[in-house]
């Protein structure tokens, strides 16, 4: 009696364990016929039963179904469960771990690597929807696994790196987004910028050795890239370096010569060096020059330019102060001498006087640009504009 009991037994077990792998042929028919939801019912019992959960064909097949679920744009399919990507890629993951080599020539895909590869794709194009919807955290997760899936096959995929890299700037996280640019620059990812923003992160973290180094390193790789140009000059203006700062500025206007800004910028740059003290007066008027023909420049490149019309103004203005100053250190008796530094100073401030104009015109509630001319018209005894100046300052007070 207890043979045929054990005999009933063990062919009742082979019954069921037929019946799961006919469950896993029924989920693979289902899905070759499009009828997803009756794959999906068909291919879930499978991934619990001891017979079937061991292999790597069950695990392909769910890794499909699910793949082809996320894919569908049949209302009746497409939501049929919650993240059937996620859950594709753990099944693709499951049969990888079981046997890594697992083919299945009428799959599709036939193999469980080519499964990841699409999800990798799905990854990548979900995080660009999340990107564009400013979600940085989530679209960050997503080109972080794009990374991941390509790793596996031997791929450093810069683009999804580079994503996330942009995300981790947006959440200010530093750490993450520094380890990412130094591995696109270990990729050679052909964007300049990536040097700017790891240059960036140095220099926030007051390390201005790295930061330079990294500018430098970028200007190697891409010699003729405005914004390291750009980035370079800043670090020399930073440093008090005019001389270098001047070279690298020229090669700017080179490469964007209708930049109104950095015009501006060789103008300030040249209006700096007009008030070194350590200069001869030549080289200091021929700074003078150099920098109101550059803050000109801006000017005609932008005619709404409020800082480039102050700067020149301010430039002659200043200028005139200095030389009236001199003027008063003449002794009496060098009257022709003092006549000549006189009309010098009259001169600079007449120059200066319609630029700072000009600029109210555009500001006109800027305090800086109207205390100037209140000065500038008392210096040229025009008491009717001063009185008027004067009320409007007082008005703003």
């Amino acid at each position: 009696m207890k043979r045929i009991i054990t005999l009933t037994f063990g062919l009742l077990f082979s019954v069921m364990s037929f019946g799961q792998s006919n469950l896993v042929i029924s989920a693979y028919n289902y899905l070759n016929s499009g009828k997803l939801d009756k794959a999906l019912e068909s291919i879930e019992p499978t991934i619990v039963h001891p017979k079937t959960m061991g292999e790597a064909k069950t695990w392909l097949y769910r890794g499909n179904i699910y793949l082809r679920i996320a894919l569908s744009d049949d209302e009746k399919y497409k939501n049929l469960v919650q993240g059937p990507l996620d859950s594709a890629y753990s099944s693709y993951q499951k049969s990888i771990a079981i046997d890594k080599d697992f083919i299945a020539p009428a799959g599709n895909p036939p193999k469980a690597e080519l499964g990841l590869y699409i999800i990798g794709e799905q990854y990548y194009n979900k995080g660009v929807e999340l990107f564009n919807m400013q979600k940085w955290l989530e679209a960050k997760d997503y080109f972080e696994r794009t990374r991941k899936i390509n790793s596996i096959f031997g791929v450093k995929d810069s683009l999804a790196t580079y994503n996330a890299t942009l995300c981790a700037l947006k959440l200010e996280d530093k750490e993450t987004a520094s380890k990412y640019l130094k591995d696109l620059i270990t990729m050679n990812f052909q964007k300049p910028e990536i040097y700017s923003m790891l240059a960036g992160i140095y220099k926030e973290d007051g390390d201005t050795t790295k930061m330079i180094n990294t500018i430098k390193m970028g200007r190697k790789r891409f010699a003729g890239d405005l914004g390291l140009i750009i980035s370079e000059t800043n670090y020399y203006l930073a440093k008090g370096d005019l001389a270098s700062a001047q070279d690298l500025l020229k090669v700017a206007v080179e490469k964007d010569p209708n930049n109104p800004v950095l015009h501006f910028t060789i103008g300030s740059n040249y209006d700096r060096l007009s008030r070194d003290t350590s200069m001869k007066v030549e080289e200091k008027e021929l700074m003078l020059a150099e920098a109101e023909k550059a803050y000109l420049r801006a000017i005609e490149l932008n005619p709404a330019f409020f800082d480039a019309y102050y700067n020149v103004g301010a430039l002659f203005f200043n200028k005139g102060v200095e030389v009236f100053e001199y003027a008063n250190t003449i002794p009496p008796d060098q009257f022709n001498e003092y006549e000549a530094a006189k009309k010098k100073y009259m001169g600079y401030w007449e120059k200066a006087l319609p630029y700072l104009e000009k600029a109210s015109e555009i500001q006109p509630s800027d305090m800086g640009t109207l205390q100037a001319l209140k000065s500038l018209y008392a210096r040229l005894n025009m008491p009717e504009k001063l009185k008027a100046v004067s009320d409007k300052i007082n008005e703003l007070k």
